[in-house]
């Protein structure tokens, strides 16, 4: 998704139930080709649970991530802000579809992607 002020795109929004280093990796790839053409958007990845270790899923407003996260971005140049929605790590033997493996949205985890939003917002 793309959020655009005065006609000029200035978010770039990718939504994802969970993310991995292997999606994470082609989520850094599109908003690097997006960011040749628009540099000064800013990029978000928004996921309902996190898969890239470190502590990526938790609610905090700051995150430092994992190492294998890292050495990704550090190939790519994109400022990415990840947002993770529910608390903990997903586990891919606990399908998110299926009633028994929901996890609730606290209202400190929607706080704190509100937060992280209208900081980058505040921008523009």
């Amino acid at each position: 998704m793309i959020i655009s002020v005065d006609r000029n795109p200035t978010v770039a929004i990718e939504c994802k139930a969970y993310a991995e280093n292997a999606m994470f990796e082609r989520i850094l790839v599109d908003f690097s080709l997006l960011k040749q053409v628009s540099p000064n958007t800013s990029c978000i990845l928004l996921q309902l649970e996190s898969q890239l270790g470190g502590d990526y899923s938790d609610p905090k407003e700051v995150h430092f991530g994992s190492k294998s996260t890292h050495t990704l971005m550090s190939y790519f140049n994109v400022d990415l802000n990840i947002i993770t929605l529910l608390e903990g790590e997903r586990h891919v033997d606990e399908p998110i579809h299926k009633k028994e493996f929901f996890k609730p949205l606290t209202k400190k985890g929607l706080e704190n992607a509100v937060k992280a939003f209208q900081s980058i917002l505040m921008n523009y």
